[in-house]
């Protein structure tokens, strides 16, 4: 992993441990909540899936571990869905930024364009 991506997801584990939205560039932001809060067609996604949404239609979702997965139909989610009790997931954008959303959580994309997700066995951050 170089330098850059290193200290992004440095970043990002100190701002999720924090409780803060994630915000590396204007205009883009990821937050990450608790999926009790999140729009109820959301509901639909069950254990072990990670699920992508635009608005509140599920465009897919995935289980596999251990490798990037392209989202095919649900590049460009908006919102995504980790269902999963103890894998964090890594999603990655077109701006080449990753974000990582911890087990049990939702994370609205808001402006940036997701493009792949990566289903880790680590349990947090």
């Amino acid at each position: 992993m170089n330098a850059r991506k290193r200290i992004a997801l440095t970043a990002a584990t100190l701002a999720l441990g924090s409780g803060l939205a994630l915000a590396p560039s204007a205009g883009a932001v990821a937050s990450t909540g608790s999926q009790s809060g999140h729009v109820s067609a959301q509901a639909s996604c069950n254990y072990p899936y990670v699920c992508f949404y635009k608005g509140s239609s599920k465009t897919g979702q995935f289980k596999d571990t251990g490798y990037w997965q392209s989202l095919g139909s649900s590049k460009g989610a908006t919102s995504m869905v980790n269902t999963r009790r103890d894998d964090v997931v890594y999603t990655h954008f077109t701006n080449g930024r990753t974000h990582c959303t911890p087990p049990r959580s939702t994370t609205d994309f808001n402006s940036w364009k997701a493009d792949k997700v990566y289903i880790s066995t680590k349990s947090h951050c």
